[in-house]
């Protein structure tokens, strides 16, 4: 038994945000079909228009795919006779498209008031910066956390990951729709969700607008512990140029820290402001230039503290413990043989997610899914030789 078995998603978006939250719904069991824009029909993007290609690998297992022209009413016709069975509906349009194409929360709530229909955009559907178009760096830039992010006095640092995206949308949109779905259960009808990436981004100033609301300080980077103010709470380089991180946070592990170093003179001054912050941050980096990383990892491994290496991406798939919680799966695609995938977060223990199926080539089910919907072979030749489908 998988937690979403016999839900029925139809998505409609083209990047990342939509297609991360359809994958994690797909991996927990519901049949997800994506709708992909036909060739011609669109401005093509790698995620969309290469189905060998790693991004579009990645957000597109365990689901199906179809091939529809949405400004045709054909399609539009095929669209609402998937959206009379579907149980959810994901796009990710700028304010406006869906409802220009005839395929928005209100047309599909007049064919199946039961629908959960979730839009992810940068601003949301209302505000000043509503229909601006944006990605994730403005998202963090405008939400404050790129301010946060780098060391002081210097320029502030894009995060090596996409927190506006992720954090913001694809996260934020999994916990509406299933919320969503929940309430369903109570009232019988669907709903709509808003999901702007951007107040995804302002929710998680949750540190930091806290110190704010309170004591009216607008922490900057470099100046809280999290931010790197504190030489408990930073990076350090390694005498063989690779870097290890130190989470000291608890004063007890400062002490034994402090200890198994050999500068015990500092354990009185963790949160020490001024020049003894100064002269611990350069001992500490004097202290961790003498050995390489692995040397300090074998050293600080037993000592019970929060500290580890910074990985590159290629080390983080061969860690013992990422392939012990299995974050590395293997699939065998079709063409490309053998291929891995990021594995799944959640673990249950009553209930198994899934890895199954390789992400379908551009258009792959699209004979199969009108079949389904009761169209003939006859009538799919007219539907592509008019320019409905692909």
């Amino acid at each position: 038994m998988k937690p979403l078995d016999g839900l029925l998603v139809i998505d409609l978006s083209r990047y990342p945000p939509g297609r991360y939250a359809t994958l994690m719904l797909a991996d927990l069991g519901a049949e997800v079909i994506t709708i992909e824009a036909t060739r011609g029909n669109t401005a093509q993007v790698e995620l969309i228009s290469d189905d060998l290609g790693a991004p579009y690998l990645t957000v597109n297992r365990n689901k199906k795919s179809i091939a529809l022209n949405l400004r045709s009413e054909e399609g539009r016709d095929i669209f609402y006779r998937l959206a009379e069975k579907a149980d959810v509906v994901v796009e990710a349009f700028r304010p406006g498209v869906v409802k220009r194409l005839g395929v928005d929360y209100d047309s599909v709530k007049k064919i199946n008031p039961r629908t959960v229909y979730c839009s992810i955009t940068g601003y949301g559907q209302d505000g000043p910066y509503a229909v601006q178009p944006g990605h994730d760096i403005n998202y963090i830039g405008l939400g404050g956390i790129l301010d946060l992010t780098g060391e002081r006095n210097a320029s502030p640092h894009i995060p090596g990951s996409q927190i506006g995206d992720l954090g913001g949308g694809f996260s934020q949109a999994v916990i509406g729709i299933l919320v969503a779905l929940l309430a369903r259960e109570q009232t019988g009808e669907g709903q709509y969700i808003d999901v702007a990436m951007f107040d995804g981004v302002v929710n998680w100033l949750w540190v930091q607008a806290g110190q704010y609301f309170q004591e009216g300080i607008s922490p900057s980077r470099g100046e809280t512990i999290f931010t790197g103010a504190y030489p408990c709470y930073d990076v350090y380089e390694t005498k063989d140029g690779r870097y290890i991180t130190l989470g000291i946070a608890e004063p007890w592990f400062w002490e034994t820290l402090c200890r198994l170093l050999g500068i015990e003179q500092f354990i009185p001054y963790q949160n020490e402001a001024g020049e003894k912050r100064d002269e611990i941050r350069t001992s500490l980096q004097e202290i961790f230039r003498t050995k390489t990383r692995e040397e300090w990892l074998a050293l600080l491994g037993d000592a019970n503290i929060p500290f580890g290496p910074v990985n590159t991406v290629a080390e983080v798939f061969d860690d013992p413990h990422v392939l012990h919680r299995k974050m590395l799966v293997e699939q065998e695609h079709p063409v490309l043989g053998k291929i891995k995938h990021i594995g799944i977060p959640i673990k249950f223990s009553g209930m198994s997610a899934r890895t199954g199926t390789p992400a379908p080539r551009y258009g792959e089910h699209t004979a199969q899914i009108l079949a389904e919907l009761g169209y003939n072979d006859d009538g799919i030749v007219k539907l592509r030789q008019a320019g409905a489908i692909e």
